[in-house]
């Protein structure tokens, strides 16, 4: 399908820049998302400076060509905001910003995590920053975080709650930025996922050293069945062809045809809702790094062997209920 895109009544506004692009570039990725597969843009081409690697084919034609007869896609509308001066530029890059947000959100992310995570990917954008590049800098604060987590001194523990926290936040930056700049990719979802899994059971191990005690074996149980359980999801969503995207495992309970958004609670407030919310990364990091800052972290061992367990459980009856539906 081709599309008629127009800058003749307001050339300027294709050429500024809006979540580190300029309008007329993001204005063409969402129009081939939408299902164009070429694009006719009136436009000073002169001023527009050359986009590449687009993924649909761009024509290009002077302010005073005639308007083709083809269906005309709003070239100056960005997150809902229209744009005609700076000061709307502004406005529509802080609605792109938030529209980053998932409907699935859990409670961290939602009151937590993305008010801070927004600003620091509007910051990366800026600096040119690729998701698989923040993936990368990640996994290397979450060792930091591992390795302080086995020292037995405050100072140790303190840093390892600040690491393991600016993990989880900068755990969002890579997937927003990833949306942002349209470079979401298969290998950056396996990397990112994956990566967070083993993270998540070298802290619980590292922290068990810290403590010691009867803590190393909590640490090492708990991080054995949570690792147990990935495992299992890693390979259910391989075998279906979405390696590494583990939001696309369902439960036995879950089912088939839901919505993403419909298989978290709608009410995140009710005692099931908030159960839940302690079983996603996003709430659980966050206590696991407060508990270290405070000097708790008994408190982090405590709740990741109760998270654990309940996960081994519904791992175990996952396997027993898909083997009997298979029989």
């Amino acid at each position: 399908m081709r599309v008629f895109v127009d800058y003749a009544e307001a050339p300027s506004v294709a050429v500024m820049r809006v979540g580190g692009m300029t309008v007329a570039e993001r204005v063409l990725r969402e129009a081939a998302r939408a299902g164009a597969t070429a694009a006719v843009v009136r436009v000073d081409t002169d001023a527009l400076p050359a986009m590449s690697e687009l993924p649909l084919a761009i024509e290009r034609i002077p302010l005073t060509a005639d308007a083709p007869e083809l269906p005309r896609v709003d070239g100056r509308t960005i997150a809902g905001i229209e744009i005609s001066d700076e000061a709307s530029r502004r406005r529509a890059g802080r609605a792109l910003l938030q529209s980053l947000r998932r409907p699935h959100d859990g409670l961290g992310d939602r009151f937590v995590i993305r008010p801070i995570s927004l600003r620091l990917t509007a910051l990366l954008c800026r600096l040119g920053a690729t998701p698989n590049q923040v993936t990368c800098a990640n996994i290397l604060i979450g060792l930091v975080a591992c390795a302080f987590a086995a020292g037995s001194t405050s100072t140790a523990r303190i840093t390892a709650g600040v690491a393991i926290i600016l993990q989880v936040i900068l755990d969002s930056c890579d997937g927003e930025l990833a949306r942002l700049r349209y470079m979401s990719s298969k290998l950056g979802m396996w990397l990112d996922n994956v990566s967070d899994d083993v993270i998540d059971a070298l802290f619980l191990v590292a922290l068990g050293v810290g403590v010691g005690g009867p803590w190393l074996y909590v640490g090492l149980g708990a991080a054995l069945a949570k690792g147990t359980v990935a495992l299992m999801i890693h390979i259910d969503v391989a075998r279906r062809g979405k390696a590494g995207d583990i939001l696309a495992f369902q439960w036995f309970f879950d089912g088939t045809d839901e919505d993403l958004a419909d298989r978290f609670d709608t009410d995140q407030f009710s005692v099931l809702g908030v159960g839940r919310a302690f079983g996603r990364r996003d709430l659980y990091l966050l206590v696991w790094g407060t508990a270290c800052i405070v000097g708790i972290p008994e408190l982090a061992l405590g709740l990741a062997a109760a998270i654990s367990g309940v996960y081994f459980g519904l791992g175990v009856a996952h396997v027993v209920a898909k083997s009997r539906s298979a029989a």
